[in-house]
């Protein structure tokens, strides 16, 4: 999906992914904890724990680079429909959006979610 938006939207789709981006390092950083809380907690093994945490980094790097990487201005709104449709943060957030822009990020994360 392609969608040009306008200088004003396009500041505050940066600014909403920089914050979904924050949220999502974490998610994973906790995820990756809680591997280490588990291992600790049953005194489990070492060479199992290691892939566990080197798989869940390598997974959760390719989602962050796919999302992420190379991000031009046409996918500021993919971005940031993806990031509400993942629940990073509330859709208020979207308030300031110009109505028309709004309007069809809403129309764009209700109909993801309902896939």
């Amino acid at each position: 999906m392609y969608y040009e938006l306008p200088k004003k939207d396009k500041k505050i789709a940066r600014q909403l992914m920089d914050k979904g981006l924050l949220i999502e390092f974490e998610k994973g950083l906790n995820s990756f904890a809680a591997i280490l809380e588990e291992w600790k907690a049953t005194n489990g093994d070492v060479k199992e724990t290691y892939y566990k945490i080197f798989s869940a980094v390598k997974d959760f790097d390719k989602h962050i680079a796919r999302r992420y990487d190379g991000i031009g201005g046409s996918r500021y709104l993919e971005t940031v429909i993806y990031q509400l449709v993942d629940d990073l943060y509330d859709v208020s957030e979207i308030d300031e959006f110009s109505p028309p822009v709004k309007a069809d990020t809403l129309r764009f994360v209700k109909s993801w979610k309902e896939m």
